[in-house]
């Protein structure tokens, strides 16, 4: 574990009394933010203790199949568990009870202590078609677990250690924005006056595939794509966007979003082709969002306010005539999830978010206009101590790039 985020940890403890003893977690993105280890199934439970030498340690009771994957160091003990054999079926609360049960005594887990969990209100990232999900099936196995003890609530420490990325973590989001850049390249080959949306998604998907898969350390890969294409890129504003068949025509936006998941660690891109053509209104709105995203980097950097940096961006859209079509906040925290609007730290005119360095965020100033179509630009940044740094300044916002013959 890196040294900063292990300092952090052994404060938090110290902030929260020598009665609170652990922190308990199973959700794939506090697993990876952790240990370096992205559970595949979501049924590893991960201990966080602090020793007498105030130092941090880490237990892991795994699944089996996935014992290989834990990297080496990532934890001082690891137990395994698994959920069918040949002699019996089961399933990971009954049989990861006693595995944990002897991770808690070997922590020296006992005489009522206070033990941090997982209230969970954000989305859980996903690392395979289905994953694993505390519930209360697991906030009961942990009352019957901490016998005389008290569970409290940990969801904001666990939130506020996954808020500061470390430098290697960052380069692990590198790796996915290089990819993406791949990805965009795919794309623009496949955005043409009558393939469809999903025509072009396919191409996408099997880039960032491949180069995914080429990518140093890459060992598990899941990206996701979606194309919206023409009076349908109006609605790419909501909560999730969706690919169509529908062909794409001359003139059209073609919105794409894309989200490069390699090991747990994610990025989140957007980039808006044009078909054919760009009219003076669309050439207009794109240039707007390049200026909102180049004020909105005159602020951003460690101490700022998050709504001021919204705030410079949405002011550049305001003053050209698209205020109302930027429909959602600036940008949002992703790294460990991709999309969680939640995520610290959060872009937004509402925020009272405090940026810091080592935090990172998209910043995707948009216009959407109904039964026309929408653009939205969306980059990568990490916030850094004067300054802040384009993590996916290789991805051309050029319209010379996006208007595609």
């Amino acid at each position: 574990m890196n040294n900063a985020r292990a300092s952090r940890i052994v404060e938090m403890f110290e902030q929260r009394g020598e009665d609170f003893h652990a922190l308990v977690c199973r959700t794939p993105q506090n697993v990876v933010m952790l240990t370096g280890y992205q559970p595949i199934l979501g049924n590893t439970f991960c201990i966080v203790t602090v020793n007498k030498a105030r130092e941090v340690e880490v237990r892991l009771a795994v699944p089996e199949d996935e014992e290989d994957r834990v990297p080496q160091g990532a934890a001082v003990e690891v137990k395994t568990f698994a959920e069918e054999t040949m002699d019996y079926i089961g399933n990971t609360i009954q049989a990861v009870r006693e595995p944990l049960a002897e991770l808690l005594r070997s922590a020296h887990v006992n005489e009522n202590p206070v033990i941090g969990y997982e209230g969970i209100y954000s989305p859980i990232a996903t690392a395979y078609t289905q994953v694993g999900a505390p519930g209360p099936a697991t906030l009961d196995l942990l009352h019957k677990l901490f016998l005389g003890g008290y569970l409290v609530d940990a969801t904001s420490m666990f939130d506020e250690l996954a808020a500061i990325k470390t430098e290697e973590e960052i380069d692990f989001i590198r790796r996915c924005e290089e990819v993406g850049r791949q990805g965009f390249m795919a794309a623009r080959e496949a955005v043409r006056v009558g393939a469809t949306e999903a025509d072009v998604a396919a191409a996408t998907y099997a880039s960032l595939l491949r180069a995914g898969y080429a990518a140093p350390g890459a060992n598990h890969v899941l990206p996701h794509v979606h194309v919206m294409a023409g009076p349908r890129a109006a609605m790419a504003y909501k909560a999730f966007n969706l690919t169509s068949n529908r062909p794409i025509a001359h003139g059209d936006t073609v919105t794409v979003q894309m989200e490069i998941g390699i090991n747990g660690y994610w990025a989140e891109l957007t980039r808006t082709f044009f078909a054919g053509t760009i009219s003076d209104e669309w050439r207009k709105a794109h240039e707007a969002c390049v200026a909102a995203q180049d004020a909105a980097l005159q602020v951003i950097r460690d101490g700022a306010a998050a709504r001021e940096a919204d705030g410079a961006a949405r002011s550049i859209m305001a003053k050209a005539g698209f205020g109302p079509a930027f429909k959602h906040g600036l940008g949002h925290g992703f790294g460990f999830q991709a999309i969680n609007h939640a995520a610290a730290p959060v872009l937004h005119p509402a925020s009272d978010a405090v940026l810091r360095s080592g935090m990172v965020h998209n910043m995707e100033p948009a216009v959407y206009l109904e039964g026309k179509g929408g653009i939205r630009l969306n980059d990568n940044v990490v916030v850094r101590q004067d300054g802040n740094e384009v993590l996916s300044s290789q991805l051309s916002r050029d319209l010379d790039w996006l208007v595609v013959q």
